[in-house]
């Protein structure tokens, strides 16, 4: 049925997801602590214990348009849902963020219509374009569904481990995963949810970091006490891509969608040393379908649309220039970039040298992958 205040639906039924890699016997865990620990969690588990997102599962029905399902994600604080079909009574896709990052530079032919896959056979990139002249907002994300390859329909039974989940997010680069729950024999599965990197992070830090309460004489998780220049995580040739305070929202889209990437730092490059002045991501995407004209603001400076998207959020800067990120330096621990990531509620931390100049990004698919790492 309809939520009656939010455009999202909610799905209690049967969905058949048409690209599912389901529970499959997890293999023996090694000594790493984590993941013997979340080899003993199921993914039902942790969505259970997830303490952000709505309380129902939340899914969109494929005749929405983007303006609402834009407004859906934001409504219900979370960055993608699958996408319903009444009609056929199963999920046809993810829309994500950047699926609407997407859309919004196909429209303006900012991406070569040859690299945007379109989840209808019977449309073409160009066609989805061309409905877009009368109304960009009236498109129906059924049309929009993971044109960015960037979240693709994947499901796991809520009986997979939570480290097969983290295994299948850093081998498959995947940013969430459909959960579905057996029910009686010859009955179809039920959508209880989507699993998030963010929920596994969370959990984490919440058992073996200080969020834990904890008091131990010696790590728990002696890959969590390594620093991120020992992991790799940092170095020279890990590139930091960035834009300055003076570039467009557009231009920070743009680069976004051809590095593959959620999120850059603006930086100021005026000084002796660069200068992190924060960040602009792709959630922010839905201040340009929150308002009437909003499109107009694509052309806006970054910085100054994240400083007046901030302010109205009650983010105050204390007079500073800059917007406050979440920052930690090279010899900062696996596990304390976690706990920061966990307790901010983001999607990374910006790593700062002594001088405070960002010099690389950890984010939750670098934590995925180095769970992962055996």
């Amino acid at each position: 049925m309809r939520d009656g205040t939010t455009t999202a639906w909610r799905a209690y039924g049967p969905p058949v997801c048409s690209n599912s890699l389901l529970s499959s016997p997890s293999p023996q865990a090694d000594q790493d602590p984590v993941c013997s620990f979340l080899d003993d969690t199921s993914v039902a588990h942790l969505l259970r214990l997830s303490r952000s997102g709505p309380v129902h599962p939340v899914c969109l029905d494929s005749e929405l348009t983007v303006k609402e399902g834009c407004m859906a994600l934001a409504d219900h604080k979370i960055s993608s849902a699958p996408v319903y079909d009444r009609s056929s009574g199963s999920f046809i896709g993810m829309l994500d963020y950047g699926d609407l990052v997407t859309y919004v530079l196909a429209v303006l032919h900012k991406v070569h219509f040859d690299e945007v896959f379109t989840p209808d056979s019977d449309w073409e990139i160009t066609d989805i374009v061309k409905r877009a002249l009368p109304d960009k907002d009236g498109v129906p994300i059924k049309l929009l569904s993971n044109i960015s390859h960037k979240d693709p329909l994947v499901s796991f039974l809520g009986t997979t481990s939570g480290l097969e989940a983290v295994r299948a997010f850093s081998r498959s680069k995947l940013h969430r995963i459909v959960v579905l729950e057996e029910q009686e024999a010859g009955k179809p599965k039920t959508f209880i949810g989507v699993l998030s990197m963010s929920t596994v992070v969370a959990y984490v830090a919440s058992h073996f970091g200080k969020l834990s309460g904890k008091m131990v004489p010696k790590p728990l998780w002696p890959k969590g006490e390594k620093t991120l220049e020992q992991l790799g995580l940092v170095s020279p040739e890990k590139e930091l891509i960035y834009i300055t305070v003076d570039d467009t929202v557009l231009t920070a889209l743009s680069k976004m969608h051809e590095h593959k990437i959620s999120s850059v730092a603006i930086v100021n490059r005026g000084g002796e040393a660069d200068e992190l002045y924060g960040s602009i991501s792709m959630a922010d995407i839905k201040e340009i379908f929150a308002v009437q004209g909003g499109w107009k603001s694509l052309y806006k400076e970054a910085f100054k649309f994240l400083c007046a998207l901030r302010s109205q959020q009650g983010l105050d800067a204390n007079g500073d220039d800059r917007v406050p990120s979440f920052t930690v330096s090279p010899t900062s621990t696996l596990l304390h970039a976690i706990e920061k990531i966990a307790a901010t509620r983001a999607h990374r931390v910006w790593v700062v040298d002594a001088r405070k100049a960002p010099i690389g990004v950890v984010s939750l698919s670098d934590v995925m992958n180095v769970i992962a790492k055996e």
